[in-house]
């Protein structure tokens, strides 16, 4: 069973989403700008510091005074607290492709080459005029260091490097404490965004589409006066207009079709009282006829005459059959006709007809089997309940092969209803049979059963099953695989 999502949760849902997206790649972008300007600050700092060098060290004589320009680096590094290391690399006299640590404030380092050092080793660069000022990033067990490398310029020639190492610690705990601000003010705009965006996706949109659904389920059961009050310019408002214009209209409809209703009940009734008065005014001069007839043919000696009047007398008692279910139809239709019900053991009643029916099936080679258990009880009148089965046992010996078949009889219990099924094994149907097999003069097979049948007898079953508060259908798998025929009866409780 797939799980339901509300309209407001999936807007909900992509808001948050794609707000947080934005907001989180604002922040990271943030950060990565503080960091980049942490590192540039500390890069600006180291070439300032590598052009007071320069100064100096041209003031002494280039690198003749060796101690005073190591006295220098010391006082540079105490007066820096955050220059961890600086060092003046030369090249070397024996390797004159490398450089080799000449002064110090690390006095470990001095004579150590600094192969190590040269521009391929560096991630970053800043240009400044020709000269190139080279500088990495180290994190060492938590601490943040920059090792900047530049030139030393002296009278305009390049003489070595300058190497100094700082430590970002200090600015990384005051940009620590300022990130954790910027998330904190970051997720916390993001409630705030959200709350907001429930708030008026509930009030502009979510409560609007209740109004809406309220409203149809209204308009559903049939209250056509419902209006849907929304003060809205937007789409719902115009949406809203409509939906009035629909309940007027449908109302507008509705009254319309009670009145075309009320006019077919009446055409129907007026059908109803003239097919009645008919069949009153065609049985009356049909009954001597019925009556004479037979009688007259019987007497006569003459073969072809006697054909003729075979065919008088076939053409007779269907005329008698098609006027007396076409009253039978009538009566069924009026609400006068009163049904006898009662508690009626179904199997019993099946048997009955059944026995009543034996000459006939025997006469067409049909074979029938009654599956109804014989504790089903059902509440129904019994003449009507025989005359239903008749007509649709009747039925299906009238479509079954020449050489014979079998018919089913069942039944299944569904709560207070219970559901009879007649099976057969004749013609069959097609789809487009299905839906008008109850029509009145309808017939299944109109070429080999011109006369055989009114088309009245399953327009018949159906009055009789919706009388008894059922209802009827057929099924068929298509033409040549028989049919059966379902209808539903009240259940009598035995318990």
């Amino acid at each position: 069973m797939k799980r339901k999502f509300s309209l407001s949760l999936k807007l909900t849902f992509i808001v948050v989403t794609v707000s947080a997206i934005i907001i989180l790649s604002l922040t990271y972008v943030n950060i990565s700008n503080q960091k980049s300007f942490f590192e540039k600050n500390y890069s600006v700092r180291a070439i300032a510091l590598a052009k007071s060098f320069d100064a100096s060290i041209a003031f002494h004589d280039e690198f003749n005074d060796t101690q005073k320009l190591q006295n220098y680096i010391k006082n540079v590094s105490v007066s820096n607290p955050e220059l961890l290391q600086i060092s003046i690399n030369v090249p070397d006299e024996v390797d004159v492709d490398s450089l080799k640590v000449y002064v110090s404030s690390d006095e470990d380092l001095i004579g150590n080459p600094s192969d190590e050092y040269n521009y391929e080793s560096y991630i970053l660069t800043i240009q400044t005029n020709d000269d190139t000022t080279y500088y990495s990033i180290t994190d060492i067990e938590g601490s943040h260091l920059i090792t900047v490398i530049t030139p030393v310029n002296l009278s305009g020639e390049i003489a070595g490097t300058y190497e100094m190492t700082f430590s970002m610690d200090k600015d990384y705990k005051v940009f620590d404490v300022q990130m954790r601000n910027l998330i904190a003010i970051s997720v916390f705009s993001l409630f705030i965004l959200i709350f907001s965006f429930l708030f008026l996706l509930r009030r502009f949109v979510v409560k609007p589409i209740f109004v809406f659904r309220n409203a149809a389920r209204l308009i559903g059961e049939g209250n056509l006066d419902t209006e849907i009050n929304i003060a809205s310019r937007d789409e719902l408002g115009e949406l809203a207009v409509a939906f009035d214009k629909m309940a007027k209209d449908l109302k507008k409809s509705r009254a319309k079709i009670e009145r075309y209703n009320k006019t077919l009940e009446r055409l129907l009734d007026q059908k109803d009282e003239f097919i009645g008065q008919l069949g009153h005014d065609l049985k009356n001069p049909l009954t001597p006829l019925v009556g004479l007839l037979p009688i007259i043919r019987d007497q006569e000696k003459d073969p072809k005459i006697k054909e003729h009047l075979d065919i008088i007398v076939h053409n007779v008692e269907y005329m008698r059959e098609l006027i007396f279910k076409t009253l039978q139809l009538a009566r069924l239709r009026s609400e006068n006709t009163k049904f006898d019900f009662e508690d009626l053991n179904l199997k019993d009643g099946v048997d009955g007809v059944l026995e009543s029916q034996q000459l006939y099936l025997r006469e067409h080679m049909m074979k029938v089997e009654n599956k109804i258990h014989k504790d089903v009880i059902v509440w129904a009148d019994k003449l009507r309940l025989a005359e239903l089965f008749n007509n649709l046992i009747t039925n299906a010996v009238k479509y079954a092969p020449e050489t014979g078949g079998t018919i089913t009889i069942n039944a299944k219990k569904e709560k207070n209803m219970v559901t009879v099924s007649i099976k057969d094994t004749g013609i069959g149907m097609a789809s487009e049979q299905l839906e008008q097999i109850f029509d009145e003069f309808y017939k299944a097979d109109k070429s080999t059963h011109e006369m055989d049948s009114s088309g009245l007898g399953l327009s018949i079953c159906k009055r009789i099953v919706e009388k008894h508060g059922g209802r009827i259908w057929v099924e068929s798998p298509g033409p040549g695989k028989g049919s059966t025929f379902y209808f539903t009866l009240k259940l009598v409780d035995t318990k």
